[in-house]
C-alpha cells in the first residue's frame, strides 16, 4: 500500500499540526460529546488525543481553538471510515493483518529500546563513567555456533589457566601468552590498559565493573570467544581527551628506528624553535590517516591502543603539552594534548553521554536485551529433564544423521517449553531443530540451537507481551490496524471505483471538453556518446537522411531516448528552445556525458479523445465520488456533529 496515502488516513491530526494543548487535563473536555457515529458518542477527548499526536506548530498565526474547529469535520468522516471498514469485514482481510503483522514487529524493538532500556543502558554508562578499570585478559576464540565439545574445552582450559593464577603457580602475565588464541603470531588477549564506560563491547564490560580490584573473574563469553579477566585496578575516571601525534615508523621497506629516531629527533627540535606543528605533521608524519588532519587522532579509545603507547600520553597534563620522542609497540611519537573533555553539569554529562550511547553497539543492537526482557515477562522456562532427557537419546545416536534419528513418542511428548501461559512438547524442539540444519553446511547439532529456539519463541509471543507491558503500543497498533482498514475501504470506494465507473467518467468527459486539451507539445530525442567527435557523425547521418531511429546502426556508441514533453523550461529541454523541427541543440554535458537534443516535431495544441484523457478524467471524478460516498455514509450510519457544542466549550476556555 502508498504509505503517502496510508499515513493520510492513518493519522488525520497530522493534517493540521498544532502548539500546546489548553484543554489537557480538563474534566469537561473529557465528557463532552462532540459527534455520533452508528450509535456510537464521541468526545472531544478522544479528538483532542489525535490532534495532538502531531508535532507543534510554531508560528505567530497559530490559533488552536481555530484549528480545532476545522479538524472537527475531518476526524468525524475519519471515525465513519473506521466504521463502514469494520462492518465490511476489512480488520479480518489477511493483506492488511499481514502488513499490520509487518508494522508491529519492525517497531516492537525500537518501541522496547525507546520505552525501557534508554533510560537503563543510559542510567548505567553515567554510574558506570565515574570510574575507569586497568583489566588483562586471557581470550580462546571460540566461534558463536561451536559446538558443546569445543565450548567445553576452552571453558576447561580458562578454569585451568585461573587455577594456577588463584595457586600462584603463574602469574597472570605469563598465563596470558599461553593460554590465549594467537594470532598472526600474536597472542589475542593482553593487557588493556585503563577501560571506562563504553569502551569495550558490554558484556566485557559488564564482568569487569562487577569484578572486585586485584581479582579474577570466571570464565564468561562474548562475540570474540570466551575470556577470564583480571582487574588490576579501579580508579576515578579520568576526563577524556583529545589528541594528536606525528608518527614515525621505525619498521618495513625504507624505514628504520634509528631513521625514525633522528627524524623525530630533528622534528622536535622545529617544534621547540617555534615552526608550526601542522607543517611539521605534513613534512614529518608516516600515519596517511591523520597527516591530512593536522595528526589529529581524536578522543582516545584506550582499548584500541597498545599500553606503552598509553604510558606515554601520561606526561601530558595540560592542553597544547607536548612530549619528547618516545618509542611505542607501534614506532615512535610525538604527542601534543589538544584538549580536555569538562561538563558544565550532569545534565550536559548526560546528554554527551547520551549521544556516545547511540553510537554504541549496546545501543543499536538492543535484540539480545528485549529478546531476555519479552522472556522474562512472558514467564517462560524451560523444562530442564525433558531437554536433558533429549540430548542424551540425541548423543547416543549422534552417529545418525539428525532426521534418521526416531526419538522415542514418550519422550516426544512431554513438556519441553513454556511462554506466555502455552506450553510447547519436545516434538515442536525436534521439528525446529530439523528446521535449523537443513540450512547449515555440516547438519550437526550444536548447543547455539537452543538459544535460537528461545529467540523463536520469543518472536513468537513477543506482539502480545509488548500490548500487555505498554498499552500505549495496543494502542499505536489499533491506529495503526484502522489505519489501513481506512486506506483500503477508501481505495476500493473511491479509487478503485471511480477507475471502473466508465457511464459517469464518460459523461463527466462530454459536460468538459473544454478542460481536456493538449497544450503544445514537441517530440524530441536525446542523443549521447562518449565524446563530441561520435556526435558530430551522428549529425552528419542524420542529416544525410537516415532515420534518427537507424542512427544507431551506423554509428556505434550511442544512447537514444525520444520523449514527448510540453514545457522548456527545466533542463535538458531548455536546449530545445528556439529550435525548428530537424534542427539539433549545441552539445551539452549530461549526466557527466557529451549530449545533443534533437527536436522531431511540434505538435500543435488540440483537443483530447476520451481514451487519452482518462486519467485526467477519473481525477477529476476521484472528488464527487468521495463526496458522494461520504454522504451516504453519514446517513448510513446517522452521523451527527455537534459543532455548536464544541464551539460553546471553546469560547468559555480562557
Amino acid at each position: 500500500m502508498k504509505q503517502s496515502f496510508l499515513i493520510f488516513f492513518f493519522a488525520l491530526s497530522f493534517l493540521f499540526v498544532s502548539g500546546c494543548s489548553l484543554f489537557q487535563g480538563t474534566t469537561d473536555a473529557d465528557s463532552l460529546i462532540i459527534g455520533e457515529v452508528g450509535g456510537e458518542r464521541i468526545s472531544f477527548s478522544e479528538m483532542r488525543t489525535s490532534f495532538h499526536s502531531a508535532p507543534a506548530l510554531d508560528s505567530e498565526d497559530y490559533d488552536e481553538k481555530a484549528e480545532l474547529l476545522d479538524f472537527l469535520d475531518l476526524y468525524i468522516d475519519y471515525r465513519t471510515k473506521v466504521r463502514a471498514a469494520q462492518d465490511a469485514g476489512y480488520f479480518e482481510k489477511e493483506e492488511i493483518l499481514t502488513e499490520l503483522h509487518q508494522y508491529q514487529m519492525q517497531s516492537v524493538f525500537p518501541y522496547w529500546l525507546e520505552m525501557r532500556f534508554r533510560d537503563q543502558l543510559l542510567d548505567e554508562l553515567v554510574e558506570r563513567s565515574e570510574k575507569e578499570i586497568h583489566t588483562s585478559h586471557i581470550l580462546i576464540s571460540v566461534p558463536e555456533n561451536a559446538s558443546p565439545s569445543d565450548t567445553l574445552r576452552a571453558w576447561n582450559r580458562l578454569m585451568e589457566a585461573r587455577e594456577k593464577f588463584l595457586n600462584e603457580e603463574d602469574t597472570f602475565e605469563n598465563l596470558m601468552e599461553t593460554y590465549s588464541t594467537r594470532q598472526g603470531g600474536r597472542s589475542m588477549g593482553g593487557d588493556l590498559g585503563f577501560v571506562s564506560a563504553g569502551w569495550a563491547i558490554k558484556p566485557f564490560e559488564d564482568i569487569a565493573y562487577n569484578t572486585p580490584e586485584g581479582e579474577i573473574s570466571m570464565p564468561f563469553r562474548t562475540s570474540f570467544g570466551y575470556h577470564v579477566l583480571k582487574v588490576h585496578e579501579i580508579r576515578e575516571k579520568q576526563p577524556d581527551r583529545n589528541y594528536s601525534h606525528i608518527y614515525f615508523r621505525t619498521r618495513g621497506q625504507g624505514f628504520s628506528l634509528v631513521s625514525a629516531q633522528e627524524r623525530s629527533q630533528e622534528a622536535f627540535e622545529r617544534i621547540q624553535a617555534g615552526d608550526e606543528w601542522d607543517q611539521i605533521v605534513m613534512e614529518f608524519s608516516d600515519d596517511p590517516e591523520s597527516k591530512n588532519r593536522g595528526g589529529d587522532i581524536g578522543w582516545l579509545e584506550p582499548a584500541r591502543f597498545q599500553p606503552n603507547f598509553l604510558a606515554g600520553l601520561e606526561v601530558l597534563e595540560t592542553q597544547g603539552q607536548i612530549t619528547d620522542p618516545f618509542e611505542s609497540e607501534y614506532g615512535i611519537h610525538i604527542v601534543r594534548l589538544d584538549s580536555i573533555r569538562t561538563y558544565r553539569d550532569e545534565a550536559h554529562l548526560r546528554e554527551e553521554l547520551y549521544e556516545r550511547l547511540r553510537n554504541l553497539p549496546r545501543y543499536r543492537e538492543n535484540r539480545l536485551y528485549t529478546i531476555q526482557n519479552i522472556r522474562r515477562a512472558a514467564n517462560d522456562s524451560l523444562y530442564t529433564s525433558a531437554y536433558e532427557d533429549f540430548i542424551e537419546f540425541f548423543t547416543a545416536n549422534s552417529e545418525l544423521e539428525f532426521d534418521e534419528i526416531e526419538f522415542p513418542q514418550g519422550l516426544l511428548e512431554r513438556p519441553f517449553y513454556r511462554i506466555n501461559d502455552e506450553v510447547f512438547p519436545v516434538s515442536h524442539y525436534r521439528d525446529f531443530v530439523s528446521e535449523r540444519l537443513e540450512h547449515t553446511e555440516n547438519n550437526r547439532y550444536n548447543h547455539g540451537v537452543l538459544n535460537q529456539y528461545f529467540e523463536r519463541m520469543a518472536n513468537h509471543v513477543i506482539v502480545p507481551v509488548t500490548k500487555r507491558e505498554f498499552p500505549e503500543f495496543k494502542q499505536l497498533s489499533r491506529q495503526y490496524l484502522e489505519g489501513l482498514a481506512v486506506f483500503q475501504i477508501t481505495e476500493d470506494s473511491v479509487w478503485t471505483y471511480s477507475m471502473t465507473d466508465s457511464l459517469r467518467l464518460k459523461d463527466l468527459y462530454e459536460q468538459n471538453k473544454e478542460n481536456y486539451w493538449f497544450s503544445t507539445r514537441y517530440r524530441y530525442y536525446r542523443i549521447t556518446a562518449d565524446s563530441d567527435s561520435l556526435l558530430t557523425s551522428a549529425k552528419e547521418v542524420i542529416n544525410s537522411g537516415v532515420p534518427v531511429d537507424s542512427v544507431r546502426n551506423e554509428v556505434r556508441g550511442l544512447i537514444l531516448r525520444t520523449d514527448v514533453i510540453n514545457s522548456l523550461q527545466d533542463f535538458p529541454f531548455n536546449h530545445l528552445d528556439g529550435l525548428n523541427p530537424g534542427e539539433f541543440s549545441e552539445f551539452f554535458e549530461f549526466r557527466n556525458r557529451p549530449t545533443m537534443l534533437y527536436l522531431a516535431e511540434i505538435l500543435e495544441p488540440r483537443q483530447m479523445t476520451f481514451d487519452e484523457a482518462f486519467m485526467r478524467v477519473v481525477s477529476d471524478y476521484q472528488p464527487i465520488r468521495e463526496k458522494e460516498w461520504m454522504e451516504s455514509l453519514r446517513e448510513q450510519y446517522a452521523v451527527r456533529v455537534h459543532r455548536e457544542r464544541l464551539e460553546n466549550f471553546l469560547a468559555d476556555i480562557d
